[in-house]
């Protein structure tokens, strides 16, 4: 029994020894790794995903303040100041639902049969983006939302978010199989991107190193191919499409909240060519009838037209702070808000 005892409490050291040199090995990798990227420059962020949505989704039903939805696309997810919204309105909650580069109808369409649904949509998006072409554009983050997403996901997304602020490599480009793809022969370093995150999914567009131009062109030919691709339907259609928009309103408005149809403003070529291929009077100026929701376009708020779109499209992280504000602004002097 003594021999036995001894023999029990030598090996248990030695463990101790090999698990604690393990974990120092690990660390120093991945202290190397770090450290070798922010010796370049590149820093944390967070990374956008349909649990990330999802975790904000479970806020539209949340008690307390009113929650104030953003839909959209990436202008009002790149173009809003969350923190600065939850000072101007402090009765509201802002909660992040667009999604960059998706119309926001399928969002709509879920939050009007969401029967715990009660608060305000600030729903960010222009004609062509109410065609029925578009309506299931998001629908892949409702439905991730309504099926898969649990209370272990919402552990694993949190603690996700808290690597990623923390850790540049958290990113799958940085992470340790395409590093060691770079050393064994592939040294291209990744692109830095012009995008940040903020864990509340709303975002920051840094244009000091980006081709503006080629930028612009691209949101110019995007138009244009999808214009090809989904021509304009005729007013009546249009409006006839609708009706599913209608109901959905309808439903929020009955339950105490309210839906509101932001045009947020484009400029140059790109204005130019949604005005010309969606023309107000045949499209837009019929939506609030349509759909018996408040509308506001961006011609009609001066003072949004002395923002500097660079892209034609997106305003500069600097200037989000005062483009929030023309934005509370438009909203409280209609009495939306």
């Amino acid at each position: 029994m003594r021999s036995s005892t001894s023999s029990s409490e030598a090996v248990t050291p030695r463990w101790a020894i090999a698990w604690s040199l393990g974990l120092l090995v690990a660390a120093a990798i991945v202290g190397w790794m770090e450290y070798r990227w922010r010796e370049r420059d590149y820093r944390p962020g967070i990374l956008d995903s349909a649990q990330l949505w999802s975790l904000q989704r479970e806020r539209a039903e949340a008690g307390g303040k009113i929650p104030l939805l953003l839909l959209g696309a990436s202008r009002i997810q790149f173009g809003i100041d969350t923190k600065l919204l939850k000072e101007l309105l402090p009765r509201y909650q802002p909660v992040m639902l667009a999604q960059n580069g998706h119309y926001p109808l399928a969002t709509l369409l879920d939050l009007g049969a969401d029967e715990h649904f009660h608060g305000v949509v600030l729903c960010d998006v222009d004609a062509r983006g109410l065609a029925s072409y578009y309506r299931d554009a998001q629908q892949p983050y409702v439905d991730y939302f309504h099926t898969q997403w649990s209370p272990n996901w919402r552990v694993h997304r949190q603690l996700l978010t808290q690597w990623q602020r923390a850790m540049a490599i958290a990113a799958p480009e940085f992470g340790f199989v395409a590093e060691m793809k770079r050393l064994l022969g592939s040294p291209a370093w990744p692109p830095r991107s012009h995008v940040t995150f903020h864990t509340d999914r709303s975002g920051d567009i840094d244009f000091s190193d980006v081709d503006k131009p080629a930028l612009t062109r691209s949101f110019v030919e995007g138009f244009n191919d999808d214009v090809r691709l989904h021509p304009p339907q005729g007013g009546e259609t249009w409006v006839a499409g609708l009706k599913p928009v209608a109901d959905a309103v309808a439903a929020i408005r009955s339950r105490g909240g309210s839906v509101v149809f932001v045009q947020t403003p484009t400029s140059g070529e790109l204005h130019t060519l949604e005005n010309t291929v969606y023309p107000r009077e045949i499209y837009w100026d019929r939506l609030s009838s349509a759909t018996g929701a408040a509308t506001i376009a961006s011609d009609d708020v001066p003072e949004w037209k002395s923002f500097r779109l660079l892209d034609g499209s997106h305003v500069d992280y600097h200037d989000k702070p005062e483009y929030t504000r023309v934005f509370v602004d438009a909203l409280t002097a209609r009495g939306v808000l």
